[in-house]
């Protein structure tokens, strides 16, 4: 017989409740982290946590959900803002470094769900390239008005900027760049994808 859903306001509360404490777990112990782990920090049953989330992965995508969401949203907020598009486009990718460096330096558990999301291509992952590439592709069109940047595609030249920085925002390549004793500095891979942007602009 199966279990009734919960009120609508209920249910998105726990729902809130269940990702609050899932995450700080992961960030505890990774991918081991199970329903039963979950639940019991809840101080509830594990049929319970079922009731809002039907498995862990379905947890794990609503977490990813979450965290790109809050970067995609700092993005945006910068691409809101003030100055040329191609300060703005340098501020969003230093930014997304330095959240995911952060978080490949100062919680590595992470990384072990970040390693599934990203070999499994998880929804949450695909709307968040989509969505960086949309925001970029906005402030290239920008920068294009103005005669900051050279003609092309705005999209097409998006995801050959992002492609060309992925070793800025794609988690596990800065973690291997880190430690890579030929490395170059995050803002200067910025600065070369900027200039090829710039490439037969207008005088």
């Amino acid at each position: 017989m199966p279990v009734p859903s919960p009120d609508r306001p209920h249910a998105e509360e726990m729902r809130a409740r269940i990702l609050e404490v899932a995450w700080d777990l992961f960030r505890q112990l990774g991918a081991r982290t199970t329903i039963a782990d979950i639940a019991e920090k809840l101080g509830m049953s594990s049929a319970n946590v079922y009731r809002f989330y039907p498995s862990k992965q379905a947890v794990c995508e609503a977490i990813a959900s979450n965290q790109l969401g809050a970067l995609t949203n700092k993005a945006r907020e910068i691409a809101a803002g003030r100055g040329v598009a191609s300060d703005k486009i340098r501020a969003i990718m230093m930014m997304m470094y330095e959240c995911m460096a952060d978080q490949m330096l100062n919680q590595s558990r992470v990384h072990e769900i970040v390693d599934v999301a990203i070999s499994e291509n998880w929804s949450a992952i695909e709307t968040f390239k989509l969505d960086c590439c949309a925001i970029v592709a906005e402030l290239i069109g920008e920068g294009q008005a103005r005669r900051e940047f050279g003609p092309g595609v705005p999209h097409d030249l998006a995801a050959l900027t992002l492609s060309s920085c992925a070793c800025v925002h794609h988690p596990t390549l800065i973690a291997q760049h880190r430690n890579s004793p030929s490395a170059v500095p995050p803002e200067a891979v910025v600065d070369f994808a900027l200039r090829a942007l710039r490439y037969r602009a207008h005088p």
